[in-house]
Parts: C-alpha cells; structure tokens; sequence
C-alpha cells in the first residue's frame, strides 16, 4: 500500500486501533510514517483530526463528522479496483471478514487455506467480535461481510452454513450429569454462568422458551472463562458444540431435550452491493460443506 495515496486507509485503522504504533504495526508501516500521513491528511482538511493523549488517540468532533464520508470512499475506491480485476479476468484485493472464536478457531485456517488457492491474489483483514459487533461492523460498511448465527437485521442478506448443537456444561460430579439429556427445567434451577451481552444471544434465545428464568451466578466476558468456571463446579452454563472442541477442561456436556441449536451463517449487506472479491467469498462458502474444515482443524 502506497502510503501517500492511502492516507484515508491509514486514517481508517488508526481510528480502529485507537493508536499510531498499533496502526503501524497492522499496516507493516514504521510509527513515523503513519505520523506524518496523518499529518499530511490533516493539512489537506484544514483541521485537527484526532486528540492525544498517553493512552492512544481518539477522533475530534470535525474528524467524526468526516468518518463516514471517507469510509465510504475507501470502500468505493476498493469496489472500483475490484470491479478493474474483474473485467480483466482477475479476483484480487483485500476481504475484510468478521469473525467469532469458535469460526476462527475451528473454520478459518481451513477455509482461507482454500479459499486462496482459488484466489491467490486475495488478500484477508479479520476483525474478531462478538455477534453484535459484527453486525454493527456490517451495517456501518466496516467489513464485508461475517460469521453470525440466525436470526440477522433484515438489512443483512444471511446464507445458513451449519447447525450447531447447543450443549449445557456442568462440572463432571455435577447430579445432572448422570442424565443423558437435560431439559430446560432441569437447569433453571441451577446457578447461571453467563457471557457478556453480544456474545450470549444463543443462550438468551434458548432460555426465552424456559418456564422462568435461571439465576445468573456470574457474567463473564469470554467463553473459555465461562468453561473453567463450570468445569470447576461455579455454575452450569449452555455453549455449543464447535465451541468446546478441543478444550482441555475436564467437563460433562449434555445435549437439551429437545435438540437446541445456533444456526451459524455468512452474512453480508446485500448481495447487489457486495464488492467482487466478497461475491466469490460467498459463493465459495455456499458450494462448500464448511463441516469438513471441522475435521481439517483436528489434525
């Protein structure tokens, strides 16, 4: 990337990190030269783009009221080189894709593995979140497109991808754990672990059909805190199955009666409006069985 005519890139990931060193770092730039594109797009404006401070920068009022403008153009002029790549036969640039633990964790490797050589000239940016994020990331033009689980903003367009079969975690002596299944009555007596908001909307989704509520215990802001809890005895909680896999905790994971799941998908704005390079993503991912990435990461 040119770093004189990318200066809005470069204003785009320091407003993201938050920071000039990280932003350097992300863009393989040194600390001085996205300094001085800052600078130089701030003389090019008029005006004072960002406020310092010890702990990183954060956007002035005039640079809010430019940052949409400019994403919007960065996301136009990659449309445009793009669309250029396709007329000539080419799939290249850069797909910005939204992702969760488990996707990342489990799918990722295996399919950009793939994915790339299809495409070599592809290029990925990953932004990890939890589902609201992501889809604030989609609606605001953010990325192109992301992992989520159903149901979506009627503004996305959703292609379903896997059933994912959501289990509750107890600690391996726990009594329920003698039962092959559990239903939702059964664990709404027992202390609650629960993850932040964003990231439990699968479980809020279930537990929306229980009787009553359960008590919740603790709140946690990651999944593999909320699995040492409950494999420590702390509480019960409700995660899937492509979450758990491969975790060293020892812990007892029962199906519920009847079968829950999270439907995991890709989602992007309309497909109409989706950049070249995200139009073959998501092809890509519909002629695929995700599923054999599932063993490919067990390897």
């Amino acid at each position: 990337m040119n770093i004189n005519s990318n200066r809005y890139e470069i204003f785009l990931k320091v407003v993201e990190l938050g920071n000039i060193t990280r932003a350097a770092e992300a863009l393989s730039y040194t600390q001085s030269g996205v300094s001085h594109a800052i600078a130089a797009l701030e003389k090019e404006t008029g005006f004072a783009l960002f406020r310092r401070s010890s702990n990183g920068v954060t956007l002035t009022d005039n640079g809010k009221q430019i940052l949409e403008r400019v994403r919007s153009l960065v996301n136009q002029q990659r449309s445009l080189a793009q669309t250029i790549a396709n007329i000539n036969h080419v799939v290249a640039g850069t797909l910005r894709v939204g992702t969760f633990t488990s996707v990342s964790a489990q799918w990722l490797p295996g399919i950009i593995r793939s994915f790339s050589q299809l495409y070599p000239l592809v290029e990925f940016e990953l932004l990890d979140g939890n589902y609201d994020e992501i889809t604030e990331w989609l609606l605001q033009g953010k990325i192109d497109c992301g992992f989520l689980t159903a149901p979506v903003p009627e503004a996305l367009h959703f292609r379903p991808l896997k059933q994912d079969p959501l289990l509750v975690l107890l600690e391996p002596g726990h009594p329920l754990a003698e039962k092959e299944t559990l239903a939702l009555e059964d664990i709404i007596k027992e202390p609650f672990i629960m993850p932040m908001k964003g990231s439990d909307n699968d479980i809020q989704a279930v537990l929306r059909n229980a009787p009553s509520l359960p008590k919740v215990k603790y709140i946690l802001n990651d999944d593999i805190s909320v699995m040492a809890m409950a494999a420590n005895g702390f509480g019960i909680s409700i995660m899937s199955e492509l979450m758990i896999r491969n975790v060293t905790f020892r812990m007892a994971a029962r199906p519920l009666n009847p079968p829950q799941y999270r439907n995991i998908g890709i989602a992007s704005l309309p497909v109409g409006a989706a950049t070249v390079v995200t139009k073959a993503f998501l092809r890509y991912l519909s002629d695929t069985d995700v599923q054999q990435f599932d063993s490919a990461a067990n390897k």
